[in-house]
């Protein structure tokens, strides 16, 4: 074999070699944009290119729901509310559609979904007070008027959208990129996700974090195998709490039957949902607020796919509704 031809012999195959390496990249490369809002992290997956257009609209919309919704921004929307208490207003799209989703999963979890408890909120040290006193006796409820856009309210308790306004900036950025044909994509804002097609003709796969663990950790594995679509939420308090001087633990979901953070065996609560991210994100919320128990009743009775994981003891243990089970037949 003469030098020449081996020399030739080796460039060929080095050649074959990068080829496929660089499909072998092609076909698990992702295109990824993030950033932060909401005092958390976005970001958002997909196999396919996403030109600078369709990144600028996601981050626009994360800002137009940001100033819907944010109780941190005295400027915006529910924060203008909140502050100048008029019992009728006119409201935004994207308030009425939040409103209106939250109104419909308080109705469903029995009260336990009250988006009203932001002065309680603020009292714990979970939302800001803007330099008013805020004092909050009782819960309260809200009407609205789908004729013209607008909010009935019937006390000056301040709202607290915390538990629905990523789902829904999930949800609203989802809804865009399928309407401009980018269909397989991840999206996480906070640990509230879609995970929508494919990732390189593969599923999406996504963990549950162990909520006794101080690490990212994995309970579980989610994957979207058998739906084109899912909306998982996870709430939970095993991180979001402080402790107060006598070291009793105080948690940002409240009870609304107590007014007091709440005081249950579950760890964390997550919800599937095959149509809608803003749905499985106040669910998520309601379970957690009422316990272990009440939440499988109602979760049962109303098709809802959840996994509660609690405390054993010095454990955890987990059980599913039957939805869940359903899902991954």
């Amino acid at each position: 074999m003469t030098r020449y031809f081996l020399s030739k012999v080796l460039a060929l195959f080095a050649g074959i070699v990068l080829i496929f390496v660089a499909y072998n990249h092609n076909s698990n490369s992702l295109y990824v944009i993030s950033g932060k809002a909401y005092g958390t992290t976005w970001s958002v997956s997909s196999p396919e290119y996403i030109a600078d257009n369709h990144k600028d609209s996601i981050k626009k919309i994360i800002y137009e729901v940001d100033y819907v919704a944010s109780n941190y921004k005295s400027e915006s929307e529910i924060s203008k509310i909140n502050i100048n208490f008029n019992e009728y207003q006119f409201v935004s799209d994207d308030l009425f559609n939040i409103l209106k989703i939250a109104k419909s999963v308080e109705s469903v979890s029995e009260g336990y979904y009250n988006i009203m408890l932001g002065k309680i909120s603020s009292n714990l040290g979970f939302a800001p007070d803007f330099g008013i006193n805020p004092l909050q006796k009782k819960p309260s409820t809200y009407r609205l008027d789908e004729t013209n856009n607008s909010l009935i309210r019937y006390s000056d308790n301040w709202f607290d959208l915390s538990s629905i306004a990523k789902g829904y900036a999930v949800q609203k950025i989802h809804d865009y990129l399928s309407n401009n044909n980018l269909n397989n994509h991840l999206i996480d804002i906070g640990g509230e996700l879609i995970i929508s097609g494919k990732k390189n003709g593969k599923p999406w796969n996504v963990g549950i974090q162990n909520p006794l663990s101080n690490v990212n950790s994995s309970t579980t594995t989610i994957n979207n195998k058998n739906h084109n679509f899912l909306a998982i939420a996870t709430s939970g308090e095993y991180r979001n709490f402080k402790l107060d001087n006598d070291g009793n633990k105080i948690t940002h979901t409240i009870n609304p039957q107590t007014l007091s953070s709440i005081d249950n065996d579950i760890l964390s609560v997550t919800v599937i949902n095959e149509n809608s991210a803003t749905y499985a994100d106040a669910y998520a919320t309601a379970f957690n607020a009422m316990g272990k128990n009440n939440a499988i009743r109602i979760a049962n009775n109303n098709n809802i796919a959840t996994m509660i994981i609690y405390k054993n003891d010095d454990d955890k243990d987990i059980v599913f509704s039957d939805k869940w089970y359903d899902l991954f037949l």
